[in-house]
């Protein structure tokens, strides 16, 4: 070799060096400041409430100090734009917790007395509610609440006449936040967060029945009954007529999973036709009907597992309208008889639940009422509540299933997931003059230049029910390693089995059964159920709408689809050489590749699937 040539080389080696060098000290203080900025306050997740906000926003306000006053009735409020976040240590019955992206407001009540606070009713993101005294947790928590009434909130103060408060709405989570409605009353309302007329919720999921299990195609399948507690916290009486007679409640159980960071539905049961109501003082003070045939307002009604894993008294799920909450008033036409030991119970793999392969894994059990008095009222949407179980020794060909920790009342399972994982986000989602899904995401790094993208729907009451799930996926984005996890439906419901098809074509991501049209009887994502949809991606994530196609036809011009606010891959920069894609290749862009040298993902400018010199070069002959 040459001296020309040496002394070239050497000089690409001193220019690269001190690229590099200026590159890398220049993300390690951009990292500081971006550690500096996070690490303000208990929160760790930006500024702490009391100090003056950085987004100040329509109808309320990010510094305390300044809070506008809030009045009866409704007040709208909008935390797009907060960045501000309040630390409350346990207080008022609430444990420890944060609430993100606020607004804070006062209220100077006129007379004393119970005062409720509620976002119940046109707020659309998770919310927490908190009720103090001064500007500050520590001069006192009076009230707070996170999900009185599905992922929305509603807590009562005894607040005293002339005295201002500040009351603080925000989110669960860092990315909870939106337009809304905070509704004060003085009175505490009805259950639920000020419903009126027949309100059924699951008090309590009280106790566990295990029926032994059958070999069914070379697989142990293992049968459950969880016994469920009622509550008719509305302010009417609730029907509870026996059959022939329709008006009673139809109570599902299902059996999930939660491990490797994905909740999964594992078994589901029949629903148990409910005959008779005691008038029980679980939730409150109960106001006593005159018979067995209603359950009275404020009272509750045990039925234990032993009565909701009775094979007679369960009814097959095809018949009911979850959206509506009508079934027939005899049930089971057409329907074969139990098969022995586990017909129409809930039903579980033994593989699902064995400790030896599911070494991680936590357990819950969940409960929902269906019933037409509740839904014809709007009640519908508390109706379903979980609890975690404890998985004991194998005995009588069933492993011991044991309910631990409280029941969570008026929360549906998905719930569990995000209790699990704070980094779990849920949105709700109301198909017009139908039912809900609530759909569950979370999206994390791999550490590879590619990021695992994880969702879970929860079909709570909609009757169209769900046929397909869509992701936008970019052009230049790759999708790999997808995934889809579904529940059997077993004991003669006529439900086909088969997956759902997935396919990363016409530039999304996305998993279809069949249509209604092709056959009625289709794996669709009915009531009471969550499937699970997972892939990973070349792209990190963005703020988007994923899709839900729905199953059974609506009304006269109703959409076949919805969109829900997620994250989703981000369309890749239009230069490649802008790595961060912040519209200029720089110092930062150097960093990120220099830092992937020899891997996949990020800084593979070429395409070739490794960041290599080939790369550096494409990237210096872009700078700038």
């Amino acid at each position: 070799m040459n001296n020309t040539m040496n002394n070239t080389m050497n000089n690409s080696r001193t220019f690269l060096t001190t690229l590099a060098s200026i590159a890398l000290g220049s993300a390690a203080i951009l990292l500081g400041q971006l550690s500096a900025n996070a690490g303000g306050g208990k929160t760790g997740g930006g500024k702490t409430g009391g100090g003056t906000g950085d987004g100040g926003v329509a109808g309320g306000s990010t510094d305390c100090a300044t809070a506008p006053a809030l009045a009866l009735g409704d007040n709208a409020f909008d935390t797009t734009a907060s960045g501000v976040s309040l630390f409350v240590a346990a207080a008022a019955g609430c444990a420890d917790h944060t609430v993100y992206k606020l607004n804070y407001f006062t209220f100077t009540p006129a007379e004393a007395g119970d005062y409720t606070f509620a976002t119940c009713n046109g707020t659309g993101f998770d919310s927490r509610l908190v009720v103090m005294n001064t500007c500050l947790p520590a001069g006192g928590v009076v009230a707070c609440n996170d999900d009185s009434c599905a992922l929305q909130s509603s807590t009562v103060a005894a607040l005293l006449a002339g005295t201002t408060y500040r009351v603080v709405i925000g989110g669960y989570g860092t990315n909870d936040g939106g337009a809304g409605n905070l509704n004060v009353t003085l009175g505490t309302g009805g259950g639920g967060g000020g419903a009126t007329g027949p309100d059924v919720i699951v008090g309590a999921l009280v106790d566990m029945a295990k029926y032994g299990s059958v070999v069914v195609n070379g697989q142990t399948i293992m049968a459950y009954a969880v016994g469920t507690t009622s509550c008719n916290i509305g302010d009417a009486l609730l029907d509870w007529f026996a059959a022939p007679d329709a008006r009673h409640p139809f109570i599902t159980q299902n059996i999930y999973r939660i491990k490797a960071g994905r909740i999964e539905h594992i078994g589901l049961g029949w629903g148990k036709h409910g005959f008779t109501a005691l008038q029980g003082t679980l939730c409150g003070a109960c106001q006593a009907s005159s018979s067995g045939t209603w359950l009275g307002i404020g009272c509750s009604d045990p039925y234990s597992a032993g009565l909701n894993g009775s094979q007679s008294g369960l009814g097959t799920r095809t018949e009911v309208n979850a959206a509506t909450g009508v079934f027939p008033g005899t049930p089971n036409a057409g329907m074969p008889a139990a098969p022995a030991t586990i017909g129409r119970r809930i039903q579980v793999n033994a593989n699902d639940l064995n400790p030896s392969l599911n070494p991680a894994a936590t357990y819950l059990v969940e409960g929902q009422y269906i019933h037409s008095g509740d839904a014809a009222r709007n009640n519908d949407d508390n109706n379903a509540s979980w609890r975690t179980l404890t998985v004991g020794a194998l005995v009588s060909g069933a492993y011991t299933l044991t309910p631990a920790g409280n029941t969570n009342q008026q929360q549906p399972a998905i719930h569990a997931w995000r209790a699990a994982d704070a980094a779990v986000t849920l949105v709700n989602a109301d198909v017009p003059d139908d039912g809900r899904f609530i759909l569950g995401y979370k999206v994390s790094n791999n550490g590879n230049g590619t990021w695992h993208y994880e969702y879970a729907v929860q079909n709570l009451n909609s009757n169209r029910s769900g046929r397909s799930f869509s992701v936008a996926l970019p052009a230049g984005v790759t999708a790999t390693n997808l995934g889809f996890h579904d529940v059997d439906y077993h004991s003669g419901d006529p439900y086909d089995l088969t997956n759902w098809t997935s396919s990363t074509t016409g530039g999304a991501v996305t998993w279809t059964g069949a249509a209604y049209a092709t056959n009625i009887n289709a794996n669709a994502l009915r009531f009471s159920t969550i499937y699970n949809f997972w892939f990973d991606a070349s792209a990190a994530p963005v703020a988007g709408n994923v899709s839900i196609g729905l199953f059974k036809p609506g009304l006269a011009g109703a959409a076949n689809s919805i969109d829900i606010a997620s994250m989703i891959p981000t369309p890749p920069p239009s230069n490649p050489a802008d790595v961060n894609n912040d519209g200029v290749v720089n110092a930062a862009d150097l960093a990120i590749l220099l830092g992937n040298w020899g891997n996949s993902g990020a800084g593979d400018i070429d395409g070739s699937g490794t960041v290599g010199a080939p790369d550096l070069a494409l990237m210096l002959g872009a700078w700038g």
